[in-house]
């Protein structure tokens, strides 16, 4: 049963990494945009983004899904045997899985996938939603101890 809760909240994770990315991603884009002078209406800011959840939903949720294994793993095994606060461990994997897996695809495809990432604050920006979503897991797995 434990694990069936854990694969839950790792999804929990995911969705909220990808969510946050995608909405994130797409206030990038459009902010670009407006640099050129263009008037972006509400209306249309509301309707690209859900555009590009719909879009991103297959590609960017599995790769933050991998990034995130390999990460959580990492993360339960560097807590566990090399110490220190559990909560770091998995804001750290957050921090850097996503990230290092759009570097990943960009050196072995010759592309960024996410196109907000190209620039070192869309980067950042990928990077702390993918933190959200390792603080999000870290915090729903939690064991709590009785005082």
């Amino acid at each position: 049963m434990k694990i069936l809760k854990t694969i839950l909240n790792y999804l929990i994770a995911v969705v909220t990494a990808f969510l946050l990315a995608s909405v994130a991603g797409t206030q990038v884009i459009v902010s670009e945009l407006q640099g050129f002078g263009l008037a972006v209406p509400v209306s249309d800011r509301l309707a690209a983004t859900l555009h590009d959840i719909a879009g991103l939903a297959p590609t960017l949720t599995i790769l933050i899904a991998v990034a995130f294994l390999i990460a959580f793993v990492i993360a339960a095994l560097g807590s566990r045997y090399v110490g220190g606060r559990r909560t770091y461990w998995y804001l750290a994997a957050g921090f850097t899985s996503p990230p290092a897996a759009l570097m990943l695809l960009k050196f072995l495809m010759g592309a960024t996938l996410f196109a907000a990432a190209r620039t070192p604050a869309g980067m950042l920006l990928f990077a702390l939603c993918g933190m959200t979503g390792g603080w999000l897991f870290a915090r729903l797995t939690q064991t709590r101890t009785k005082e």
